[in-house]
């Protein structure tokens, strides 16, 4: 048992149910980077420190962020991520180790520098001393080539170094620290790609609504808050969504159910298309009802099971022609021609469709070439299809509804 555990050979005497408090704070803070603070505090309040937080170093791009810190002036944090982290000697004694120094790297930074040497340097003079500090302890948390996160905590000069009974504390909660921090920063990844994934679906002209497996809403778009907004035939309430009319929910609530049952790999449903009618008198919702994909693990958490992709007729949005001319300064007649293209008509069959020549057409052709920066009618049609006006097609609807099948 570790000599901190209500023994202490020094000045720290922790009991086990402290230490164990604060292990629990590591992985709450992990759940929610809001308790990161609630920890740091205790873990100062149990080591006599001062400044306590998380610092990540990035040497190519010679940076440092704050990431959570306490007890700690606004001002000279601001001054430590903006100077003093490149003239700390304790972190330019790790840059010298970098090599050998690893994530389980736990030391005082008396240990690397001496206190004799501490003070006569800059970061000392200017830094330390207003704070009143002069001693620090810390680890690696995680490490790259060239990045890594660090725990660190200050003390000040009065109090004393740190010493074993510190360290041993530290080395202690080093592997639930380590653990809390990686797990963090993958959920910041994840998180990340979440609301990314949310904004392109925003850009989209077809509502997109994701339904847990009960078929309550988990998120939605900007197209599918508008249509919900109207309550005009497609409704959310806290039963889960529904029609205007009670036989179209009946139905779409039987289709997502079926969705919902695929998802969790009970079923074979595959949702299903349906016109819901509106009260307003307007032409009806189109609904496509499709499975997410099974939910192997956690099926206890709200996580989406079913997709729905409403469209909305009485909708008015740019045309693909009208976005084509805005992104790549074509005429009207031009965009027209770029359109029966992206939609697989030859120039001849364009210039059919559109009632002009064949010269006519392979004139247009030939100012859409230049202004695209393309050579030849394939290199024209992968750059429409992959460019950004593709998300104005009214047919989007068709094309998600052909994927999710």
């Amino acid at each position: 048992m570790p000599s901190f555990w209500g023994i202490g050979y020094h000045n720290l005497v922790l009991s086990q149910e402290k230490v164990l408090s604060l292990v629990g704070r590591i992985y709450d803070a992990a759940a929610d980077v809001r308790l990161w603070p609630a920890f740091l505090e205790d873990f100062a309040d149990a080591v006599d420190g001062t400044t306590t937080g998380l610092i990540f170093y990035d040497w190519s791009a010679s940076d440092a962020k704050l990431d959570v810190s306490v007890r700690y002036d606004p001002a000279y944090a601001r001054q430590y991520v903006q100077h003093y982290y490149s003239v700390n000697p304790w972190t330019q004694a790790w840059k010298k180790r970098w090599n050998c120094a690893g994530p389980e790297t736990i030391e005082a930074g008396d240990e690397n520098v001496e206190l004799a040497l501490l003070e006569k340097t800059e970061f000392y003079n200017d830094y330390l001393l207003p704070q009143s500090d002069a001693h620090q302890m810390g680890c690696m948390l995680t490490k790259t080539d060239q990045t890594f996160a660090a725990f660190t905590c200050m003390r000040r000069r009065k109090t004393g170094a740190f010493g074993p009974d510190e360290l041993d504390l530290l080395r202690l909660l080093f592997p639930h620290l380590q653990r809390a921090v990686t797990f963090r920063r993958k959920v910041a990844e994840l998180e990340g790609r979440y609301h990314a994934s949310l904004d392109a679906l925003d850009r989209l002209p077809t509502g997109v609504i994701l339904l847990d497996g009960s078929g309550r809403t988990v998120a939605t778009n900007r197209e599918a808050d508008r249509v919900l907004r109207q309550n005009d035939g497609l409704l959310a309430s806290s039963h889960g969504i529904r029609a205007s009319r009670p036989d179209d929910t009946q139905e779409l609530r039987g289709m997502i159910a079926g969705a919902a049952r695929t998802a969790k790999g009970e079923g074979t449903g595959a949702g299903g298309l349906l016109a819901l009618t509106r009260p307003s008198g307007k032409r009806p919702l189109t609904v496509l009802v499709a499975p997410v994909g099974r939910n192997f693990f956690a099926t206890d958490v709200k996580t989406p099971s079913v997709i729905l992709f409403v469209t909305d007729p009485e909708h008015k949005v740019e045309s693909l022609a009208g976005a084509l001319a805005r992104l790549y300064n074509l005429t009207t007649a031009e965009s027209r021609v770029a359109e029966l293209l992206m939609q697989g008509e030859t120039a001849v069959r364009a210039a059919e469709r559109l009632g002009v020549s064949h010269n006519t057409a392979r004139t247009h052709l030939q100012r859409i070439y230049r202004k695209t920066g393309t050579m030849h009618q394939g290199e024209l049609v992968r750059l429409l299809l992959a460019g950004p006006a593709r998300l104005s097609l009214s047919e989007v609807t068709e094309h998600l509804g052909t994927c999710a099948r």
